[in-house]
């Protein structure tokens, strides 16, 4: 029976990291810089959740396939899907309304647009506690963890301007969104890279070693 190694969560391959940065990156211009309806953004936003989710179940595979250790992937995986559920399906006035025929769509359109927007700031608020908690927890190398910090740090700020007594607007809210996401993707994309260079030179050093070692034998 193969023997699970607890590898950490930032030991995954470098390019789960850099995809899912490139693809947080363009949702979160997407979302800044778009003038459409609320309700097709935040569809944009469910596919986009889906996307990170299927990324992660790719990690799930890869690192089961490596013996590593694969439960945080799968968990970030669930819920990544279960947002992205809930933006497409739950929230959203077709599904109240065959789930409670007779109800008006003005009685709820208000509500589920502020369950949409709840609900994307309290995964804003997960991730950045998240990201903190890691860069704590998981990081010798002082640059990773400082990205790991400032993107936490960052997107806590901008889940509770999300959940603030005063509420904001939807398309404002989706931009604070788009914002944390830009934010939250470049940071992966810088780690991502700088993980890569890592590799490089540790691959590199292990190689070096065993010429050395071979060197020495003859």
């Amino acid at each position: 029976m193969a023997t699970t190694t607890k590898r950490k969560y930032i030991e995954s391959h470098w390019l789960i990291f850099g995809i899912k940065g490139a693809l947080a990156s363009i949702a979160g211009l997407c979302l800044i810089l778009s003038f459409s309806e609320v309700d097709f953004i935040t569809r944009l936003v469910g596919y986009f959740m889906i996307a990170l989710g299927v990324i992660e179940l790719f990690n799930v595979f890869h690192r089961k396939s490596k013996q590593h250790a694969w439960g945080i992937p799968l968990a970030v995986s669930i819920i990544e899907l279960f947002v992205a559920a809930t933006l497409l399906f739950a929230a959203v006035p077709e599904f109240i309304m065959n789930l409670f025929p007779g109800t008006d769509y003005s009685q709820i359109q208000g509500g589920v647009l502020a369950f949409r927007m709840v609900v994307l700031a309290i995964y804003t608020l997960y991730a950045s506690v998240s990201s903190i908690f890691i860069a704590f927890r998981s990081f010798t190398n002082k640059t990773d963890q400082f990205i790991w910090l400032m993107e936490g740090m960052f997107g806590a700020v901008m889940a509770f301007a999300m959940m603030g007594e005063n509420g904001l607007d939807p398309n404002t809210h989706l931009r604070v969104f788009g914002v944390y996401l830009l934010v939250k993707g470049l940071t992966d994309l810088i780690f991502g890279v700088h993980s890569k260079e890592l590799l490089e030179t540790a691959t590199a050093e292990k190689n070096a070693k065993k010429l050395a070692k071979k060197a020495s034998k003859k």
